[in-house]
């Protein structure tokens, strides 16, 4: 029998849910003219599985409100990450409690929903990849 996740209701119970997924690129172009490069982001180490949340503002999803373990001290954290900071996109089901509160959290205090179905973020990864690609 095939598992079909279900969306999570902040007010019961989590249950596991669709989610974009992504890792922190290994290193990244900085300083001026993008001529030096780093490992990863300042709160993230490069290849990190990031949980990323639907879209928070009309900025052509640039800017990625994300779930993963901080760099420093291992635990989970949500923060702001620019898209050009996450590769390897893909959907997968979330069963961990711990993200999945994150995640709820996430919703609450971002956005009201979660992600609707795998075929939105199958459509969120078609855009995210022509963008890497250029």
């Amino acid at each position: 029998m095939k598992h079909e996740p279900h969306n999570v209701d902040t007010g019961s119970a989590l249950e596991s849910q669709w989610c974009l997924v992504g890792n922190i690129v290994e290193e990244r172009s900085y300083g001026e003219g993008g001529v030096d490069t780093r490992p990863g982001t300042k709160h993230f180490s490069g290849g990190t599985k990031v949980y990323c949340l639907p879209a928070q503002w009309g900025d052509g999803y640039e800017q990625i409100v994300v779930v993963g373990r901080h760099r420093g001290s291992k635990r989970y954290e949500t923060m702001v990450v620019h898209s050009g900071c996450i590769t390897n996109w893909r959907a997968k089901v979330v069963y961990s409690p711990t993200v999945l509160q994150r995640l709820a959290r996430g919703f609450k205090d971002y956005w009201n929903r979660p992600w609707q179905s795998k075929e939105e973020i199958d459509a969120y990864i078609d855009l995210l990849q022509r963008r890497e690609d250029g």
